[in-house]
């Protein structure tokens, strides 16, 4: 594979000269996980910088990524954990399964239970390797995203669902942000490597990391060989419908491939974490909800790629722009969602009446309600399916929101309100 196209373009020719962005997920490690548990695995798709954020904590790093160390811990585990100090963190733990086995022995002899042992990062999600998975109950494990607009800026600080779960009284801010700043921020993509690329280049890239998710993770995952020409008609598939139920007989068709097969595929590259299904909310208080997941691409800019399309081609495409901006939010939330204050779910919810809410979010008992819209004004109408739960939820609805490609923020309702949706990245002040 061309030492997997020189890995692909030599991680973005190291990261565009090593340019380093602060991450949400540092903060949380630093001051929540690590002084308090002692084992943590951070998990994400390929290339959103698990490797580069974790090494900062290492006393000792050991890359199962190179043959040597990856030969070293098929062998013998325990003598290679046995040789570290401090903390102790093992990259792309996939390359060789037997260390997780490693690691739990070292947490269960500990009888101190030491917090800060180790750190543990991968692109595959390890529930998936049913027979070496020995963390239940003993890793911690966090989920790792792209950036996100704020981290794009420096800002690893701001959560906006804390925002907008907040009691206080929260003053947003106009945004100068115009409607094909926000087409280039979906195209531009958030893995660090990519940063900075544009036209064929970024097109180069995501071809070559498309290239190594299907002809290297994939066979990884499933211990198999996937055909890799269906892998990616299904990938495909999932691009084309991001941002909307998940139908697999619809995707089984797209892709040529019968439903099983292309569930089995839609599972991988969930488990690689580069497709989201994001659950559909369910509640005893309102009845005839659909009970189907939406799809997501985890990164807008690879689903540009993957629907060749750019800025000029997404502003003609009403439907698609629709479909992106609403990606583009839901994969912002996404990593707010692991550092929130509280423990917080996101879903959609689909009446089977027609009222549509895109994403709903839910935390102790409230909600949180988000309309995604890619136009540059919005009315009443544009909030009825908000104001419709509003009235069902009463007390417990805390707050809801049109996010729109408008400057202005402004209260439609009670409780609801329209927002810049740069709203999701620069702080009320």
């Amino acid at each position: 594979m061309f030492a997997d196209r020189i890995n692909y373009l030599a991680r973005g020719v190291a990261i565009r000269a090593s340019g380093f962005y602060p991450r949400s997920i540092d903060r949380l490690i630093e001051h929540e996980l690590l002084p308090n548990f002692p084992a943590i695995m951070v998990v994400g798709p390929r290339g959103s910088g698990k490797s580069t954020s974790m090494s900062r904590f290492a006393d000792t790093l050991i890359d199962l990524s190179a043959p040597g160390s990856r030969l070293a811990a098929i062998e013998d585990p325990d003598g290679v954990l046995a040789r570290g100090h401090g903390t102790v963190v093992i990259d792309e733990w996939q390359e060789a399964p037997e260390i997780l086995g490693a690691v739990k022995r070292a947490v269960d002899q500990d009888r101190s239970n030491r917090p800060g042992r180790f750190i543990i990062t991968g692109s595959v999600r390890a529930a998936h390797q049913a027979a070496t998975w020995p963390g239940t109950g003993r890793l911690i494990r966090v989920k790792m995203y792209g950036l996100t607009q704020g981290e794009l800026e420096r800002d690893s600080a701001y959560n906006p669902i804390d925002a907008f779960f907040s009691s206080d009284s929260q003053t947003f801010r106009a945004s100068e942000q115009t409607r094909d700043n926000y087409l280039e921020r979906i195209v531009a993509g958030r893995f660090p490597s990519v940063i900075g690329l544009s036209g064929r280049n970024r097109s180069r890239w995501f071809d070559a990391y498309v290239e190594q998710l299907i002809e290297r993770d994939a066979p990884q995952v499933t211990g198999g060989n996937p055909r890799p020409q269906k892998m990616r008609a299904v990938l495909a598939s999932c691009a084309a419908r991001t941002g909307q139920e998940l139908n697999k007989e619809a995707t089984a068709r797209d892709a040529g491939i019968a439903r099983v097969t292309a569930d089995n595929h839609l599972q991988m590259l969930e488990d690689l974490s580069i497709v989201v299904r994001l659950p559909a909310w369910r509640s005893n208080r309102v009845s005839r909800l659909n009970r189907s997941p939406k799809v997501h691409i985890a990164d807008p800019g690879l689903a540009a790629h993957l629907l060749k399309t750019d800025v000029a081609a997404l502003g003609r495409d009403a439907t698609l722009v629709g479909q992106l901006f609403e990606t583009l939010v839901a994969t912002e939330l996404l990593p707010h969602i692991e550092t929130a204050a509280q423990t917080t779910e996101l879903f959609h919810l689909r009446e089977r009446d027609g009222k549509e809410i895109d994403l709903v979010l839910e935390q102790q008992g409230r909600f949180v309600g988000l309309e995604v819209k890619s136009a540059t004004s919005v009315d009443r109408r544009s909030a009825a399916s908000l104001i419709w739960l509003r009235d069902t939820l009463g007390a417990d609805f805390h707050f809801g929101a049109v996010l729109y490609a408008g400057s202005l923020p402004f209260e439609i309702d009670d409780r609801v309100w329209a927002l810049p949706l740069s709203s999701l990245w620069r702080p009320p002040g």
